[in-house]
């Protein structure tokens, strides 16, 4: 069982900010796994380019806000390799071991989702199955929004939770989703302690804080980006990588 974390930055690969490994540790010890990855920039370059070639990987490129080029990663990442995904910043408080063998995907419901749009599910933390169906049809309308430029109604449309909720919408039926709630904890206080919770009730991880903005800086991290600011400028793509318009998942190397 793989765990796979990423770490986007401009910075020399390898190291992270105190409180984020502090996050990772809580990932490594409450989930059972046999292999657990950190992929840094340079090194999930390499790997797209190793398993999907070049176009996919100028997908990747063309992405400009880090977040976003760590969505399509997580997909890519989950549809080769099978396993959890679990945002950098997410700290495990409850253990979970063992998958049931007849589960294809662990989803949570974002219960913050905008006015407006029907359904997302937050994609902070993930678990599939390799060669899922669900993941190779989210890859494909990611990399349409990225080869046409979309940008969706919100920061979280054409790559985030609303694109999975999308998928999810259309193809959550045909298969065996255990499915839980990304939700305020505290909801009638102003810290609202955000978390994952299966909807037995089983508190499983924390979000990072609210209010931290669009990026990491507050967990120390550096030569980053800021996905708000770049939606609000328009920045999403970078406008002189050209995408295939005709790519995707089983297209790709």
């Amino acid at each position: 069982m793989y765990i796979h974390q990423i770490y986007i930055s401009d910075e020399p690969a390898g190291q992270l900010p105190a409180a984020l490994n502090q996050a990772v540790q809580s990932v490594n010890q409450n989930v059972q796994h046999t292999q657990h990855v950190i992929y840094f920039k340079e090194t999930l370059r390499e790997w797209i380019m190793q398993n999907y070639g070049a176009e996919m990987l100028k997908a990747f490129d063309k992405l400009v806000p880090y977040a976003f080029k760590a969505d399509l990663a997580r997909y890519l990442l989950l549809y080769k390799l099978g396993g959890w995904y679990f945002d950098i910043s997410t700290r495990v408080i409850n253990p979970v071991n063992r998958i049931d063998d007849n589960i294809d995907m662990i989803a949570f419901m974002d219960l913050f989702h905008q006015q407006g749009i029907p359904v997302a599910y937050c994609n902070g933390i993930l678990y599939a199955k390799a060669g899922s169906p669900i993941l190779e049809k989210l890859i494909d309308y990611v990399c349409y929004n990225i080869s046409h430029e979309i940008r969706g109604r919100t920061t979280l449309a054409a790559t985030g939770p609303v694109a999975l909720g999308h998928i999810l919408a259309q193809e959550g039926a045909n298969h065996r989703i255990l499915t839980g709630s990304f939700m305020d904890l505290t909801p009638t206080h102003p810290r609202k302690n955000r978390g994952y919770v299966f909807h037995d009730g089983f508190l499983f991880a924390l979000h990072k804080g609210e209010n931290m903005g669009g990026d990491l800086s507050a967990f120390g991290a550096k030569g980053t980006n800021n996905y708000l600011q770049l939606y609000q400028e328009r920045k999403e793509y970078d406008p002189n990588i050209h995408v295939s318009p005709e790519l995707s998942c089983k297209n790709a190397a």
